[in-house]
């Protein structure tokens, strides 16, 4: 992630410079990755799409750049701005409570049985492109990968173990999940692993929810609609 952050072109990039993007995701985009992508594309053809968003500072021109880059050498087609995210959530170096109560949501249409592949400059807790993948199986669609520049601590493992969630329930009991149904209109499980592994350091429900108030009062004063609180 510093190497992203200390490219040149990344302010400009991350606030809507489609020239500086690409030169970014030219000089960042790794040979190796697109090897792997390409290994389990195999002789399928699915779609290329990027997180399309406005952020505090703008609109994220990365996702874009790197999704026609990894569309050029894969010979795959990139779908840039027929799904984007509807709202700004500001979760660029934001804490983790705050990504947390202002989840990303999407709108646009979905092909039906259709392969996608996600495109994202960075993951942190996940939520963003885990939301995305909700969004398009909901609707027929198939995720088959998802890829980024960078990410934090343990950002790739965005699927929930198994054994992360009982701990959870282990830890909170019955009381978390219909909480969290009320505030996210989906369960624990549908946590990502990190979002999850923060809830489980929480002494106990009644922190969760002081922090998620406090997020929320937070994400306020930058501009944001946050989703709990």
């Amino acid at each position: 992630m510093s190497v992203r952050d200390a490219d040149p072109g990344y302010t400009a990039a991350k606030s809507g410079d489609a020239d500086a993007a690409l030169q970014l995701a030219r000089r960042l985009i790794s040979e190796d990755g697109v090897r792997q992508i390409r290994a389990l594309v195999a002789s399928t053809e699915p779609l290329i799409l990027p997180v399309v968003a406005d952020e505090l500072t703008g609109y994220n021109a990365i996702p874009d750049a790197m999704a026609q880059i990894l569309a050029t050498k894969l010979r795959l087609t990139a779908v840039a701005g027929r799904i984007v995210q509807t709202n700004k959530v500001g979760h660029t170096r934001a804490k983790t409570f705050q990504r947390i109560v202002t989840p990303a949501s999407f709108s646009g249409p979905v092909l039906e049985g259709g392969r996608y592949i996600l495109v994202d400059d960075h993951v942190g807790l996940g939520g963003t492109l885990a939301n995305l993948k909700g969004y398009l199986e909901a609707r027929g669609g198939n995720v088959i990968a998802m890829t980024t520049l960078t990410e934090s601590h343990n950002g790739r493992q965005i699927a929930l173990r198994a054994d992360t969630l009982t701990m959870l329930k282990v830890k909170h009991g019955e009381e978390l999940d219909p909480f969290w149904r009320s505030q996210f209109d989906h369960g624990i499980e549908a946590l990502t692993e990190i979002e999850a592994q923060n809830l489980g350091r929480q002494e106990s429900v009644g922190a969760i929810q002081d922090l998620l108030a406090q997020a929320a009062v937070e994400a306020r004063g930058r501009g944001l609609k946050p989703r709990s609180g």
